[in-house]
C-alpha cells in the first residue's frame, strides 16, 4: 500500500511542482525588476508559511472549513466533505496541497537560472534563425541552464518520494484506511514508534533505491534539452 501511495503521489507532484515551478519562474522572470522581486517574495511565500495550518482552515472536515462553507452556501453540498479522511478526496487533496508548497528552492533556482544568462546568446539566435520566444527557451535558454535544471530535479524528485510529513500533519497518522500511507509513513512506524529497525533499515534502503532510479531517467532527459 505504501509504496503504491508514494508512486502515485510523486508520479502526479513531482512533474507537475518541476514544470509550474519552471512555469512561474520564466513568467516571473519577464516582469520588470521591482515587480518581479514582489512577484519571486509572493510565490515563494508558501514555502516559508506553515502550509498545514492554512489548509487545515480550508479544507478543514467540518461546515467552518471555508470549502466547506463556501459549497455550503452554493447549494452544492447537503453536508460537509471529509477532505483528509474520506477516500474519494483524500489523495487529491494531499496532492493540491504539496503543489502549493512545492515553489521553493527549486522555483529560486530557476529564477537565478534566467537572471544568468547571456543575453548576447539571444541576439545570436535571432541572427541564426529563431524566430520566437518559445525556440529561444527551448535552443537557449533551457541549455543554458541545466545546472539549474538537473538541480531542481533533484530537489523536486527528493521532495515527491518523501511525502510523509504533509499527510501526518492532515490526515493524521495512520491515515484512513491507510488511503495516504506512504512510505515515509511505513518507515516512521517501523523506525520510530515500534523500533523494528531493521525492516525500517529495509524500507529506506528501497526509497534509497527509488529515488536514484528516478533521477537517473531524469538526468537522462535533460540531456536531450536544446538538442
Amino acid at each position: 500500500i505504501s509504496i503504491k501511495n508514494t508512486v502515485i503521489f510523486a508520479s502526479v507532484t513531482g512533474p507537475i511542482s518541476y514544470l509550474l515551478s519552471l512555469s512561474v519562474a520564466w513568467f516571473v522572470n519577464e516582469l520588470s525588476p521591482r515587480i518581479r522581486a514582489f512577484m519571486t517574495l509572493l510565490f515563494y511565500a508558501p514555502a516559508l508559511s506553515g502550509v498545514t495550518y492554512i489548509w487545515s482552515l480550508i479544507l478543514s472536515g467540518d461546515q467552518y472549513g471555508y470549502l466547506n462553507s463556501w459549497l455550503l452556501q452554493l447549494g452544492l453540498i447537503n453536508v460537509p466533505v471529509q477532505w483528509f479522511v474520506d477516500p474519494a478526496y483524500i489523495k487529491g487533496s494531499i496532492v493540491v496541497v504539496v503543489l502549493w508548497a512545492s515553489l521553493g528552492v527549486g522555483f529560486l533556482a530557476f529564477i537565478a537560472g534566467f537572471q544568468n544568462i547571456d543575453r548576447t546568446l539571444y541576439e545570436a539566435g535571432a541572427m541564426d534563425g529563431i524566430k520566437n520566444r518559445y525556440q529561444e527557451l527551448w535552443f537557449i535558454t533551457l541549455p543554458s541552464m541545466k545546472g539549474q535544471l538537473l538541480f531542481s530535479a533533484v530537489m523536486s524528485i527528493t521532495a515527491s518520494f518523501g511525502i510523509g510529513d504533509i499527510i501526518t500533519a492532515l490526515s493524521g497518522f495512520p491515515s484512513s484506511g491507510y488511503h495516504a500511507h506512504t512510505i515515509m509513513n511505513h518507515l516512521y512506524d517501523y523506525g520510530s514508534i515500534r523500533f523494528e529497525m531493521g525492516y525500517a533499515c529495509a524500507i529506506a534502503t528501497l526509497l534509497f533505491l527509488i529515488s536514484i532510479s528516478a533521477n537517473r531517467v531524469v538526468q537522462g532527459l535533460l540531456k536531450k534539452v536544446g538538442t
